[in-house]
């Protein structure tokens, strides 16, 4: 462990900017799944989670980072364009490099910074290698396990002459079953009483049970003819899988179909409420009860495989590389949904926000209500289909000289790239009911009738405090079934439908960059000092076709230039004390579908999606200071400062659109005004080893990240935090390592950030009006423990979120809590093989 820590070390001491890295034995002595997860350590990187899984990833407040493996951008298919981190298995990493600030010979196109993720090479090692680990991880909400294991063998052979070759193929393959509970409740209100007092519209109640099916495989040739010259060829592939089945309640006093009241579709007390000390409701009944269950699946399957042909050599005083890579990336969403509809003879709704887990309930006429089928009817089916496909072909020329005198070195080169996406969807909404059925569910046809149930589950949010909520109802329990569209619909009287025209788009895009790199070293007082002066042209050419919602087929093309300058110096205090100073301008495109005015609909709420082409590149000027102490080859203490003007962040409007005979909410973005992003990192690591005995193998592992934003957001472009930027996060590792055994305590926060925006009813529902949803401050503790049982062989075991963190968000205004959200805690087992 010591040793990958010097190694990381090693990294940002010697780089000649500012850079954080992670190595493989980091990784491995973690729980992590994939590298989102691994990610979350470094300081100034905040992740989102989906399902208990490491997802999104932002670096100081942004999520716009250029991704990288092994130098060369890569990608997963879709309307973004950066990688899915999730689809990525920790185990197939030698190391991730997190550039806080850009030189001109690094790929363009990331504001929030640049990561590079690094696999493992046959020259790695020096000879033979062959590295093995079977797992087994339990879900303890799913209650289940699931295998894992990865393998990794590599050799190097001396071929005479100097000759070298080097082989290498590692595979990880991860299943793991997972099971996440929510309940939401629905936008505030104001109630119909004049008081001013705002309710939720309804709850949301959901068990998502699910599967992850992760595979990742590479291979490298390595081939070294003499000293200066090396050939080499690199094959990457990736997949996921993810399978989720969802058993809903939704339940809702607002614009029910029955009222005690002549005005409808406002919500009216039932009775008396209650406030807390601010005056915010804290419980009451409320007349009407509109009410649904509801059951789907939702598959997805991402495919990335990446392929590259690179060589280096000398040509006179320069050193040559040059590099030919392509990437094809594909990606597809099932989504399919039946829907029954539930009534009552006591049309009510009543909450009690006091409780630990709001409640939330109808209000019925028998408690088994809920589990009677004559109270059912068959309601709707939707359908949604995506798939997106991405391609790209890079070419690249370097080239490198030595100088005597102030420029030590000049680099150079080239790059082209050509870039195609596409995108097309479907998402359809149908009525279930049939006049000719005679089940027990009205209206359910047979096909549909014999697929109806009790669902399994009645312990919803079980670790997440008292409440009352509807844990258990009728729904269709074979999901299987749903899983097959042709049969499913067929059995429920529809068709599959095709693509719609109007939501598919084809994008293609060109950039041509040239850079130049002047490094420079020195001395000043006495005091080394170097760094690099560079500048970045980029040329991006842009071509789109898409079909217009009136159905006319359209292309629009476009063009961008950018000066992309960027300096790094260093100045050694002393042999122990680094000061670094960094200033550059970074660019960004927007998202294919934010360029590309093709519709994304949901049928379901009304509402969508529609590009802009007049839409304006990100651009962001940045200064960053730090200062570095190392103790030792393994330990040291640092701090950053940082800022970031942007300009023309985007901001989206709403607007109504007729379309297919129905009237949609479509939000469209455009450049905004300009925003900021400061902050402060800190960070610490060491070996406590002048501690005596076996307290020497201690050590620990801290950082902490304050980031203060101002953007224009998505409510009327009114300035406020980056939705997804928590200002306070950090992470403390405890660690211990000796001979035979290893340990590590791993903890990661991040305080309240803004998730998102919901509409909300100040008037009764005569007006719509947007807030925010802030996802309240979280933590959560991992675990790692291994014994060496021979030198080759030691066991392992861990744990995954040991503090079985409930998340919780909250409403903008009115006080009103939102979601409940609760995941499982994994714990694994685990045999590692490594000679």
């Amino acid at each position: 462990m010591k040793a990958s820590l010097s190694k990381a070390q090693d990294r940002k001491r010697n780089a000649e900017q500012i850079v954080d890295a992670i190595v493989a034995d980091d990784i491995g002595k973690l729980p992590d799944a994939n590298v989102a997860e691994a990610l979350q350590r470094i300081a100034g990187v905040q992740i989102s989670r989906d399902r208990g899984e490491g997802d999104r990833v932002q670096v100081r407040g942004l999520s716009q980072t250029q991704t990288l493996l092994n130098g060369r951008s890569i990608f997963t298919a879709g309307k973004e364009r950066g990688l899915s981190f999730q689809d990525v298995p920790a185990e197939l990493l030698a190391g991730a490099d997190v550039y806080k600030t850009p030189t001109a010979d690094q790929v363009e196109g990331g504001i929030a910074g640049l990561i590079d993720l690094r696999t493992r090479k046959p020259f790695d090692f020096a000879g033979a290698k062959f590295a093995a680990t079977l797992k087994d991880t339990y879900a303890d909400l799913a209650r289940k396990s699931k295998p894992e294991g990865s393998v990794l063998a590599s050799n190097r052979w001396q071929l005479g002459g100097g000759q070298q070759l080097g082989a290498l193929v590692s595979v990880a393959k991860q299943k793991r079953a997972y099971r996440a509970d929510t309940q939401e409740l629905g936008a505030p209100a104001q109630l119909a009483d004049g008081s001013g007092i705002y309710a939720p519209t309804g709850v949301w109640n959901a068990y998502e049970l699910g599967s992850r099916d992760r595979t990742g495989v590479t291979a490298a040739v390595q081939y070294r003819p003499n000293a200066d010259t090396e050939y080499a060829l690199d094959l990457h592939h990736t997949r996921l899988k993810t399978k989720t089945d969802t058993y809903g309640f939704y339940g809702s006093p607002f614009w029910a179909n029955w009222s005690a009241t002549t005005n409808l579709g406002a919500l009216w007390p039932n009775g008396s409420i209650t406030k807390d000390a601010n005056g915010n409701l804290a419980g009451g009944k409320f007349w009407g009860a509109s009410m649904s269950t509801s059951a789907f699946v939702a598959d997805n399957d991402t495919k990335t495989t990446q392929a590259a042909l690179s060589g280096q050599w000398k040509v006179a005083d320069w050193r040559v590389k040059s590099e030919l890579g392509h990437t094809q990336s594909d990606f597809s969403r099932l989504y399919q949904e039946a829907r029954l509809g539930f009534w009552t003879n006591t049309p009510g709704f009543a909450y009690d926000l006091t409780t630990e887990l709001p409640s939330a309930y109808p209000v019925l006429g028998s408690p088994n209500d809920l589990l009677t089928p004559s109270q059912y009817w068959a309601d709707k089916a939707l359908y949604f289909k995506q798939e997106n496909h991405g391609k790209e072909t890079t070419w690249r020329l370097d080239g490198e000289r030595r100088l005597d005198g102030l420029v030590s070195r000049l680099r150079t080169g080239l790059r082209v790239a050509d870039r195609k996406a596409t995108s097309a969807e479907i998402n359809t909404i149908n009525d279930l009911f049939s006049a000719a059925a005679t089940g027990p569910v009205a209206g359910a046809a047979p096909g549909l009738a014999s697929k109806i149930g009790v669902i399994a589950y009645d312990d919803l949010l079980k670790n997440a405090g008292a409440g009352n909520t509807p844990r258990q109802w009728l729904s269709v329990t074979d999901l299987g079934w749903l899983h097959d569209p042709a049969t499913a619909r067929a059995a429920m009287g529809l068709s599959v439908p095709a693509f719609d025209a109007a939501q598919t788009f084809d994008y293609r895009e060109k950039t041509q960059a040239a850079y130049a790199v002047a490094d420079l070293e020195g001395d000043v007082a006495g005091l080394p000092w170097s760094g690099n002066l560079g500048l970045r042209y980029v040329r991006t050419e842009g071509a789109r076709h898409y079909t217009t919602a009136d159905g006319v087929p359209a292309s629009l093309k476009s063009s961008d230039n950018d000066w992309l300058p960027s300096a790094n110096f260093r100045l050694d205090l002393t042999n122990r004390l680094i000061a670094r100073v960094a200033a550059s301008k970074v660019v960004t495109q927007p998202n294919f579908d934010q360029l590309t005015p093709s519709l994304s609909l949901n049928a379901n709420d009304k509402t969508g999606y529609l590009g802009n082409p007049n839409l304006g590149a990100l651009h962001a000027r940045q200064f960053d200071l730090s200062l570095e102490y190392y103790l030792n080859n393994s330990d040291h203490v640092y701090g950053a400062a940082f800022h970031k003007r942007v300009d023309g962040f985007l901001q989206t409007t709403t607007r109504s659109l007729n379309y297919g005979g129905s009237t949609y909410t479509v939000s469209t973005p455009s450049n905004g005004a300009d925003g900021s992003i400061k902050g402060l990192e800190i960070g610490y690591q060491a070996f406590f080893t002048r501690l005596p005995g076996w307290l020497r193998g201690l050590g620990l592992q801290a950082n902490y990240t304050y980031v203060d934003s101002s953007a224009p957001g998505p409510i009327n472009g009114q300035k406020t935090q980056l939705e997804g930027l928590s200002r306070d996060s950090f992470n403390i590792v405890g660690m211990y390592d000796d001979d035979a055994f290893s340990l590590r305590l791993a903890y990661n926060y991040r305080s309240n950030y803004i998730a998102g925006t919901s509409n909300y009813y100040p008037s009764n529902g005569t007006v719509i009006a947007q807030t925010p949803i802030i996802l309240k401050g979280y933590g959560m503790l991992d675990a790692y423990a291994s014994w060496a049982l021979t030198p080759s062989l030691k066991l392992a075991v861990e744990a995954n979120n040991l503090t079985r963190t409930v998340r919780h968000s909250q409403y903008g205004i009115g006080d009103l809590p939102r979601g409940t959200y609760a995941d499982d805690r994994r714990y694994a087992v685990s045999l590692h093989l490594n000679f």
